[in-house]
């Protein structure tokens, strides 16, 4: 069985769900009969809306995109932290587009988070975990657009 990642359909609240931002069942299915043995690497591009845009019913205060991915973030980074040991290896904001012409679409992120988790079965089943599913509203709140690249497990040595 697929995993089923998304925690909203269409509209909630009175506002439209914006399901690019998830992976599709294919996608899920590939990364699990597929994926690598070992460690996951997940390079995450971020884009924030201005404001964090929730549910009517959602009871959330106003609050900035930035601000909400953080509540997102603290979800899978602590809250589920003993079921997906993610170790964040790198969260910053994007400084300087070096190579490419700044501010177009492909070029235009706000931060780069890198996350390793020790296999993809944690990636997958912090996915599943219900408290997880529970914050994807502040992802959803959050994000623009995002880019979501799944690495290698081999790690340079420093």
């Amino acid at each position: 069985m697929v995993a089923d990642v998304g925690t909203f359909q269409g509209k909630r609240g009175g506002m439209m769900i914006d399901r690019s931002i998830d992976p599709t069942a294919d996608q899920v299915r590939q990364l699990r009969d597929d994926g690598p043995d070992g460690p996951v690497t997940m390079v995450n591009l971020l884009k924030f809306k201005d404001r964090a845009v929730y549910p009517e019913d959602s009871g959330e205060p106003a609050r900035s995109g930035s601000e909400a991915y953080a509540l997102y973030e603290k979800a899978f980074s602590v809250t589920v932290g003993t079921v997906s040991q993610a170790n964040i290896i790198y969260n910053g904001d994007v400084g300087l587009v070096f190579i490419g012409e700044p501010g177009t679409a492909p070029t235009d992120w706000d931060r780069v988070l890198i996350v390793r988790y020790p296999s993809r079965g944690h990636f997958l089943a912090m996915m599943r975990d219900e408290t997880y599913r529970a914050a994807l509203v502040h992802r959803y709140a959050a994000i623009e657009r995002t880019v979501l690249l799944q690495c290698g497990t081999e790690m340079a040595a420093l």
